[in-house]
């Protein structure tokens, strides 16, 4: 069964610079958020994390062993709210899993998102829709756009429909029905994305969306692990010309937000 290494706060652990986990960015992470003794969505990263280890062939110790690793993580490191993190990194013919905690991370106040064609997402590609340690992409674009003052760069896939940011999912509000990209653009299967589309009460549509399409939309928000739902005042880029504005906490907001709350709190496991 591959190695499991817990990195506690403060502590440094060695990495062979000749393995492919650091020579080649070849290994899968997940983020979980952990408060008050809880873990949320741990069966959802889980199940995740076990299906992009079987596709690239990455031995992933036993699940029971790995929820063992984070509750001893939790206990030593005394942490009552954390950003957790596991990192299944190849390790010669093995692999080995990586236990820590990111540090937070500040997140601009700035609530505008920069519509970017040039730089397409790919749905083809081997590793689309999986969380790969290959980044740098997505890194070098958000820091870009904030650099510019922006949130985040909302991307486009290779037919030009609109697919997610380089942190988060996409969801916008239209004609009061909720939407979302499918997953065959290429986007990341995020673990809030999901329970949002199971969350009893929010009916959430998949589909291929031109980019104009946000023009008429009463509301847009993102999604992740760490911001769960996120409202967006303003996209820039859009077809016309022209920035659209949306209210960050109008009342199409509410549902979403509260079905989330809700299907967040249903899915908390006590470590």
């Amino acid at each position: 069964m591959p190695d499991i290494v817990l990195v506690l706060p403060g502590e440094t652990t060695p990495v062979d610079p000749t393995e492919s986990g650091f020579a080649h960015g070849f290994g899968l992470f997940e983020t979980m958020r952990y408060a008050e003794g809880r873990l949320y969505f741990w069966d959802d990263h889980w199940a995740r994390l076990a299906n992009s280890a079987g596709r690239f062939a990455l031995a992933l110790p036993e699940k029971e062993a790995v929820l063992a690793a984070l509750r001893e993580f939790v206990r030593r490191s005394a942490a009552e709210t954390a950003t957790l993190k596991l990192s299944l990194l190849k390790s010669g013919s093995d692999s080995r899993l990586y236990v820590y905690a990111r540090p937070p991370i500040a997140a601009p106040e700035s609530r505008r998102l920069w519509l970017d064609t040039s730089c397409p997402i790919f749905p083809r590609s081997v590793l689309a829709g999986h969380k790969t340690h290959n980044y740098m992409e997505a890194m070098h674009l958000l820091g870009t756009v904030r650099a510019q003052g922006f949130y985040d760069l909302l991307r486009v896939d290779a037919a030009g429909f609109l697919a997610e940011t380089t942190t988060a999912n996409l969801f916008f509000v239209k004609d009061g029905r909720c939407h979302t990209p499918s997953l065959a653009t290429g986007v990341l299967p995020g673990v809030t994305r999901a329970a949002l589309l199971r969350a009893p009460g929010l009916a959430v549509e998949e589909g291929s969306y031109a980019p104009e399409v946000l023009r008429g939309a009463e509301a847009v928000f993102l999604t992740n692990t760490t911001g769960g739902v996120i409202p967006i005042g303003q996209i820039t880029g859009l077809p016309g010309g022209r920035s659209a504005d949306y209210a960050v906490d109008g009342p199409q907001l509410a549902t979403p937000g509260t079905a989330f709350a809700r299907i967040r709190a249903e899915c908390a496991l006590e470590l």
